[in-house]
């Protein structure tokens, strides 16, 4: 018999030695986070906030998000219902996130709705500011709908390695190597009004977009010397 990889015989052993591999993984990089000292305070011990970042930098910021958050309650992340969103979720909730699903084509409103609610009661969330399908690099309206709801502040994330991998995917996905120094760059709060709608909800669109890119072009040069890339 032919087992698919959503069968419980295949799929139990495997999530729990994605896990393990993902905790393991996790303790060989060195990390530093990145930002200026009000925003490492806000991370640390402030009210709930909206972290977000391009598609390509998605695995460090849920690897490394607790050596920098104290105390604070779980981060709530949106995944993708799809396979690879449901992999991803699986290893994420096993490293202590709550995880939701909903994507632009398929629940994503409801799910806003949810992690609105979350946040309601003190919880940051997380998502991918260009979606699991972009155009990479091109951030959608999810992000900023959740931060006008919910009056939280988005925090934009970019994740610079010294040694990484780069995939030929859509978003040119970027995996840094075991052993590799890391850095976590944080910028400045971006928030959006109760009130904006139309015009001005693109022009903090456009805004979340270009800091973003700003963000990840820093990453491109933060280890310049000796940065080893592997396609």
């Amino acid at each position: 018999m032919k087992l698919r990889w959503d069968h419980l015989q295949w799929r139990r052993p495997v999530l729990a030695l994605l896990r393990r591999l993902a905790q393991a993984y996790r303790r060989t990089c060195r990390c530093e986070l990145v930002t200026a000292p009000e925003v490492r305070e806000l991370i640390a011990s402030g009210p709930p906030v909206i972290f977000t970042t391009w598609h390509c930098h998605l695995l460090a910021p849920i690897f490394y998000a607790h050596r920098f958050r104290g105390s604070q309650p779980p981060l709530v992340l949106m995944a993708s219902p799809s396979r690879d969103g449901e992999l991803i979720a699986e290893v994420a909730r096993g490293l202590g996130f709550i995880v939701l699903f909903g994507s632009r084509r398929k629940g994503g409103v409801q799910t806003l709705h949810q992690m609105a609610a979350w946040f309601r009661q003190g919880y940051s969330c997380g998502m991918i500011a260009d979606g699991s399908r972009g155009p990479a690099r091109v951030a959608q309206k999810g992000v900023i709908y959740l931060a006008r709801e919910t009056q939280g502040p988005i925090l934009p994330v970019a994740v610079a390695a010294r040694c990484q991998r780069t995939f030929d995917t859509w978003d040119r996905f970027e995996l840094p190597l075991p052993f590799s120094r890391l850095a976590l760059l944080v910028g400045e709060p971006l928030r959006v009004g109760p009130e904006d709608r139309g015009p001005v909800l693109e022009q903090r669109r456009l805004e979340l977009e270009t800091r973003l890119n700003r963000l990840f072009l820093q990453s491109q040069s933060y280890y310049p010397a000796g940065k080893k890339f592997f396609r």
